[in-house]
Parts: structure tokens; C-alpha cells; sequence
């Protein structure tokens, strides 16, 4: 997903709207003068005579514009709207990074950058929560914290904080759904530090049994309290439904599985996962390739390459009908969430689906959904939707926040505006705008020197084309309305998606609701005795 710089108003334009008041010259700021209380007795008469009055100094009238400056001769642009304008096609070269193997089958990808005397090292390796068995769900997040918490067969997670702490450097671990982390940054004076503690981590974690059970009691806490947000609720339950309960695309940790995880269980994922044919390191910082890529190769040229076996997913399933739920909260507001199964990894439609999420949805202000729910009905406080990508089907999802008595109709008229953008075309102006709102965000991507290196590394990782950046641009400006149609005619299912709230229940729904009859459902009880851990103490 694109990052886009932040758009703010002016503090004049704030202030005129709220009433206070704005900076102007003296003569405007001085207080208006204050008639002098009458005296008592008479003034005594002067011998000499009055000054005559002096005229006050002149003051230019608040809200004169300035004379302009004169146009100089020739210049183009006299009387011409910005929008006619002629503007050169976007082009941009990010720097390309060096990528090397190693004999054992690492791959690293190396950037220099001389502005400041840092080191950045970031390791993305293929495991994550999608492989983990039902019964042991939590598994891959535990595995991704414990490695770091644990520390090393050499130095224990606390010796490690300690030698870390003591030159300002960083280093962490985590596992999600498709991939793991192990980072660290650092003065480059300190980059062998980072590179040996990363370097045990990353092959020899202890995964000491103290780390491990002060991260599961971490974890069963955060379950404890998983119903008290309403968006939590939302995000978790519509994966479920989508997916279906038992997809590993919507697994989620529940107290049992957390207890489940034994010390063995996160050695063992480890071991079957963490390989450096299974691993592409990032590498950026002040330094010379050549002599970073020898200390690289000296740390991890040892590290024994072993083949990876990853489990067989099940494919996930279509929603064939539209189906309502409610989950039922006192709440003075609902959340809504819509939706159906996305997209395919490196699909072909991708650039199309790109300029479709920005018109539709993913456009902040300009998306047909901002300006028709929000701006122009007021329907809800927040609202927008996306198509994401996965490895088998992502996620097509549209989510608002509004009022309960306004959540039926909110949810009636995303599903409206699908159906709109499905079988009338767009204009050539949502289009335009679309894709020059895409290729201005696209240069956010390239940043620092360490975001290229990453993002290299981790499109390798996931299996997208050494071209893919490249030829994005190109490829978004060649999109056409046509193109953006079909895509929605592709994409979009309103007759069968899933419609999910989380709020009151009464009033939610009315009997002539487009969306049909509402089911409820019941959240699993998550304050049961066997939650409560082992070794707490009652305060007496």
C-alpha cells in the first residue's frame, strides 16, 4: 500500500474558522483609545497657544492586495490555469541496490549511504502464523519473540539488552502471517555487535523457558481484553467469516492454543524454518560494499544450508451468497465492515486494481466512497475500502464508523456504490487523478537508503519479478477507464460478500433493509478459570 505525505490547512484558515483572532500591523493590534473621566474642577488656560494637530501617520486599509510585481518579458505562463500547465510524465531512477549469494544460499542486498555514520541490518525470512497447526496457534508469534527475548546458547536476553544498551543499538525480532524480522541498527562504529548478536539469534536461540512464559502470560492478557475494542472485534471476526474459521488466513491465538506451546514446539519451528536458503538479508549504511560484504560472509558463510518444507495450505472457499451478521455491543456508535476474498498475488490486475482501490475507496478525500458516504450524506465518521493482494486470495474490504440508527443505510449505500462502479464506467478525470495520486506517492517508497535495500529484499522474498519497481509507473500510467471497469466487474461482489456489525442491536437492521435479515454472533467467552494463569498470587 502507498504512504502519502500528510495534507494540513493553514493557520489563517483555522483561525477565520474558529473565531480567533489573526497577526496584522500595529495600528491594527493597538487597543482603541479610552475617553479621559470627566474632572471635577475646570482645566486652567494656558498663556501660550494650542499646537495645531499633526495628521496621523498614514495606514494602508487591512485587505489591500500589493501591487504585483511586472511579468517578466517572455514568460510563458501569463494568464494560463495551473491545470493547462504542460508537466513532464513522472520519472524516477531509485538507486539499485547490490545483491550477492552466498555459497550456502543467502542472498544480500547491499546499500551504501555516507550521510550519517549508521548501520541498518534487517533479515526476512519465510515462516510465519499461515504454517503454524490450529491446535498451536500463537505459535509464530511466540517463536518471533522469544528468539530475542531468549537470547542466545552464549548470552542470555538481558546480557544481550545490556551490551546493546550500552553503545545505543537495536536489535528485535518478530514473526506475522508470511514472514519473520530480525533487525538492527546502530552507529556504524558498533555494526560488529549487531552482526554477532544478530548472527546467534538468527541460528542459535536459546529459547529459554523464563522468556517463554513471561511471553505467554504477555499474550494471554492481551486475550483477556481482545473484546473490549470494537475494531479488534470487527478485523478478527470478518477474517473468520470470509476465510472460514479453520483457514490459516484467519487463525487467530485463543487462551488453549497459547497454552498448547511448549519450549520444544518453538525450537522446532525454528529449526525447520530458519535456514539462509530460506533468508535474504537488507544491509545499508555507511560503509564500503566490499568490506561489509567480507565481515557478511565471515559471520554467515558458516550458517549450513538445509532444504525447506513448507506445509501444504488448503485452498480457501468463495462466499456464494451475501450473509449479515451482528455482533451485538453497548456501544453509542457501530462499526461496519463489508467484504469478500481479493486478490492473487502477482496477478496481472494488479495496476488496474491499484487506480480501482484510489477511485473507490483507497483515495482519502477524492474516493467516490469518502465523498458520497461521509461528505456529501454524513453518514459516518470514518470510511474507506481496499483490495489486498495474498498468497492464495487476499481481502477486498470496505469499513466505516457511524452512528446505529445510520449503519444500515451507510452499509446500503457502499454496497450501491460497488454496484455503480461495476456497471457504469469511470471518467477519464477519476482515472487521470488516480493514477497521478499513485506515481506522487510512489517516490515515498525510496526515502532512505535502508527502506530500498528492504524493499528489495522483501519482494524477492514473497516472489515478485528484479523488474517489479521498475516497471510499476509505466504500467500504472497504461491503465484505462475500460481497464479499471473490468477490474471492478472482476473484483467487486455486492450479491455476495459478507456485511458485518459490531454494535446495538436494535434498530441496526430494519425489516426492509436491502442487505436482508441480520444473524447474530456470539464471541467466544474468553474469562474462563482455565485462562487465568498458574502462578498468580492473590493481594491479600
Amino acid at each position: 500500500m502507498m504512504r502519502r505525505p500528510i495534507r494540513c490547512g493553514t493557520i489563517l484558515l483555522l483561525a477565520s474558522l474558529i473565531g480567533m483572532p489573526t497577526v496584522g500591523t500595529a495600528a491594527q493590534r493597538a487597543p482603541a483609545p479610552q475617553k479621559a473621566p470627566p474632572s471635577r474642577k475646570p482645566a486652567p488656560r494656558s498663556s501660550t497657544p494650542a499646537a495645531k494637530p499633526t495628521a496621523p501617520p498614514s495606514v494602508k486599509p487591512s485587505g489591500v492586495k500589493p501591487t504585483p510585481a511586472p511579468t517578466p518579458k517572455g514568460y510563458p505562463f501569463t494568464n494560463v490555469h495551473p491545470r493547462t500547465v504542460p508537466i513532464k510524465p513522472f520519472t524516477f531512477d531509485p538507486p539499485e541496490p547490490r545483491r550477492e549469494v552466498l555459497p550456502n544460499g543467502l542472498v544480500i542486498y547491499l546499500m551504501e549511504d555516507h550521510d550519517l555514520p549508521v548501520f541498518n541490518i534487517s533479515a526476512y525470512t519465510k515462516v510465519g502464523g499461515i504454517y503454524v497447526p490450529p491446535e498451536k496457534a500463537g505459535l509464530g508469534g511466540l517463536t518471533g519473540t522469544v528468539m530475542r527475548t531468549g537470547g542466545t546458547e552464549e548470552l542470555t536476553g538481558d546480557e544481550i539488552d545490556r551490551r546493546l544498551e550500552f553503545v545505543g543499538a537495536r536489535v528485535e525480532t518478530s514473526i506475522g502471517a508470511e514472514y519473520g524480522t530480525a533487525s538492527g541498527t546502530s552507529l556504524i562504529k558498533d555494526s560488529d555487535l549487531v552482526i554477532e548478536i544478530l548472527n546467534g539469534i538468527l541460528r542459535n536461540p536459546a529459547f529459554r523457558e523464563e522468556k517463554l512464559e513471561l511471553a505467554r502470560g504477555q499474550v494471554l492478557e492481551a486475550l483477556r481484553r481482545q473484546n473490549d475494542d470494537p475494531n479488534a472485534i470487527s478485523a478478527r471476526e470478518f477474517s473468520r467469516l470470509v476465510y472460514g474459521r479453520e483457514s490459516p488466513y484467519a487463525l487467530v491465538p485463543t487462551v488453549r492454543t497459547v497454552r498448547n506451546v511448549k519450549r520444544e514446539d518453538l525450537r522446532e519451528f525454528h529449526r525447520r524454518f530458519y535456514h539462509p536458503n530460506n533468508t535474504i538479508l537488507a544491509v545499508s549504511g555507511d560503509f564500503k560494499s566490499e568490506e561489509m560484504l567480507a565481515r557478511l560472509r565471515k559471520a554467515f558463510g558458516s550458517w549450513e544450508r538445509k532444504p525447506v518444507e513448507f506445509p501444504k495450505l488448503d485452498p480457501v472457499r468463495e462466499v456464494e451468497k451475501r450473509q449479515v451478521y451482528v455482533v451485538t455491543r453497548d456501544l453509542p456508535q457501530t462499526v461496519v465492515r463489508m467484504g469478500h476474498l481479493g486478490m492473487r498475488r502477482h496477478s496481472p490486475d494488479e495496476p488496474a486494481v491499484s487506480v480501482l482501490n484510489e477511485i473507490f475507496g483507497g483515495g482519502g478525500f477524492s474516493s467516490r466512497l469518502m465523498r458520497e458516504v461521509r461528505s456529501n450524506r454524513g453518514l459516518a465518521y470514518s470510511v474507506g475500502a481496499i483490495i489486498r493482494s495474498g498468497p492464495d486470495r487476499g481481502l477486498y474490504l470496505a469499513a466505516a464508523q457511524t452512528k446505529t440508527e445510520s449503519a444500515s443505510e451507510t452499509a446500503e449505500l457502499i454496497a450501491d456504490l460497488m454496484e455503480e462502479i461495476r456497471s457504469k464506467p469511470v471518467t477519464a478525470e477519476e482515472v487521470n487523478l488516480a493514477k497521478e495520486s499513485i506515481l506522487n506517492s510512489y517516490v515515498f517508497q525510496f526515502d532512505s537508503a535502508a527502506e530500498i535495500a528492504r524493499q528489495r529484499a522483501l519482494l524477492e522474498l514473497q516472489g515478485f519479478p528484479a523488474d517489479y519497481l521498475e516497471t510499476y509507473p509505466a504500467k500504472i500510467r497504461a491503465v484505462t477507464p475500460a481497464d479499471v471497469r473490468t477490474a471492478a466487474q472482476k473484483y467487486l461482489h455486492p450479491d455476495r460478500m459478507v456485511v458485518l456489525f459490531v454494535g446495538k442491536t436494535e434498530g441496526l437492521t430494519p425489516p426492509n433493509s436491502k442487505l436482508g435479515p441480520a444473524t447474530p454472533l456470539e464471541l467466544e467467552p474468553v474469562d474462563d478459570p482455565a485462562s487465568k494463569m498458574p502462578d498468580e498470587r492473590k493481594v491479600p
